[in-house]
C-alpha cells in the first residue's frame, strides 16, 4: 500500500484500534520517519523515557517483562505513548520547563500512596519526587509541552503531581484525539504533510484539556484579546520562515511587523505560553528536525543546524534532546531508516 493511501486510511485504522480496546495500540503502531518506536523484551536492554524525567524501576514480574512504546515529537512538545509492565519506579518527575501529563487509556496504579484510577489525568510543574506501583501493565500517554500553559489557565501553582478526575466524555475525547494522531504519525512520512494534517488533532486535545484544566473564567479571558494575538504572531512566524538560517533579533522584527518588542512579547505568551525568544528558538529547532527528516542522503547535523543559526554544535546537540527527546543524529539516521518511501501523497 502507498504512503499516500495508508494517511488516508489513518482516522479508519485509529477506529479499529479504539474498538480493540485502549491497551492494544502500541504494540500496532509502526516506525515513520516521524514517529519513533521502541520495543523491549528484556529488562536488562530497558532505558526509561525521559519526558517527564527518569527514574530506576524495579520488575515484579521479570519473566513477563515487555514493554512498547512510541515517540511523536512534535513543535509544542513531546508526546509518548507507552505500554509499561508491572514494576516498582522510584522517580523524580519533573519538567524543566513547560507542563507536564499523564494521560490514561488502560491504568491502574498506585502514586505517593494515592490510588489512581483510569479517569485521572496527572498534571506535574517542577521536580516531584515519586514513589509508584504498577501491579500490572498499563498504558498512558506522557506528554510535555514547551509552554507552562498558564496563558490556559492550566494548573495554578509552581511545583507539584496533581490528579484531576474526568467525566467519561472528556476522557473518551482526550482518549480518541491521542489515537488519532499517533496513528497518524505512524501512516505519514512527510513531516510537513503530519504537520498539516494533525494540526486540528491537536486542537481537539487542546480542546479538551481546557475544558478539564482550565477554570471558565481563565476560558473567557483567553477569548478577550486572542485573535488579535494570533493573528500577530502569524505574521511573526512567516517573517521568521523568510528569514532562513539569518539571527533573529527581537527589535528587528518589531520594527519590520510595526509593532513594538513589548507587543510581540505579549502575542508570544498569550498564544503558545512561551517568551519571544523561546517561541523563535523552538521555531528554528523544528525547522532543523525537518530539514534533517526531509534532506536526503546528503543532509548532514552540522549543515542543518548551521542553516537555522545554531553555531555551537555542542549547546545545539543538548537543546534539540532536551526538546525533541532524541539526538539530531538519531533523527538522521531514522530519516534515512525510511529513505526509500515516498513522503507525498
Amino acid at each position: 500500500m502507498s504512503r499516500a493511501r495508508e494517511v488516508e486510511d489513518a482516522p479508519a485504522h485509529a477506529e479499529r484500534l479504539r474498538s480493540l480496546g485502549p491497551e492494544m495500540p502500541v504494540r500496532w503502531l509502526k516506525p515513520s520517519r516521524v514517529l519513533g518506536i521502541e520495543r523491549y523484551s528484556d529488562f536488562e536492554s530497558f532505558r526509561p523515557s525521559e519526558v517527564l524525567g527518569g527514574g530506576i524501576s524495579t520488575p515484579l514480574e521479570p519473566r513477563e517483562f515487555s514493554l512498547h512504546r512510541a515517540i511523536l515529537p512534535l513543535q509544542d512538545g513531546l508526546f509518548v505513548l507507552q505500554r509499561t509492565f508491572a514494576r516498582r519506579l522510584q522517580a523524580n518527575i519533573r519538567t524543566d520547563h513547560g507542563v507536564g501529563l499523564v494521560i490514561p487509556l488502560a491504568c491502574h496504579f498506585t502514586a505517593n500512596g494515592r490510588e489512581i484510577d483510569n479517569s485521572m489525568i496527572g498534571i506535574v510543574r517542577g521536580k516531584v519526587p515519586t514513589e509508584a506501583v504498577e501491579h500490572h501493565a498499563n498504558t498512558y500517554l506522557m506528554l510535555r509541552f514547551n509552554s507552562d500553559m498558564r496563558h490556559r489557565g492550566w494548573a495554578d501553582y509552581e511545583t507539584g503531581l496533581e490528579f484531576t478526575r474526568l467525566s467519561g466524555d472528556t476522557m473518551a475525547g482526550l482518549r480518541a484525539a491521542i489515537l488519532d494522531m499517533f496513528c497518524l504519525a505512524s501512516r505519514c512520512n512527510d513531516p510537513r504533510q503530519f504537520e498539516a494534517i494533525d494540526r486540528p488533532i491537536q486542537e481537539r486535545l487542546l480542546a479538551g484539556l481546557d475544558a478539564a484544566l482550565a477554570p471558565v473564567d481563565a476560558q473567557d479571558r483567553r477569548r478577550g484579546s486572542f485573535d488579535k494575538h494570533r493573528k500577530l504572531v502569524a505574521r511573526l512566524d512567516e517573517a521568521a520562515t523568510l528569514s532562513g538560517g539569518i539571527p533573529l533579533y527581537s527589535g528587528d522584527l518589531a520594527n519590520a511587523l510595526g509593532v513594538s518588542v513589548r507587543t510581540l512579547q505579549s502575542a508570544t505568551q498569550a498564544v503558545h505560553g512561551v517568551s519571544l525568544h523561546h517561541h523563535l528558538r523552538l521555531k528554528r529547532l523544528w525547522s532543523t528536525r525537518t530539514q534533517l527528516l526531509t534532506g536526503g542522503n546528503g543532509m548532514t547535523v552540522k549543515a542543518a543546524a548551521l542553516a537555522n543559526g545554531f553555531w555551537h554544535m555542542g549547546e545545539f546537540s543538548k537543546l534539540y534532546k532536551t526538546t525533541f527527546g532524541e539526538m539530531p543524529s538519531g533523527t538522521l539516521a531514522q530519516a534515512r531508516d525510511f529513505a526509500d518511501d515516498s513522503p507525498h501523497l
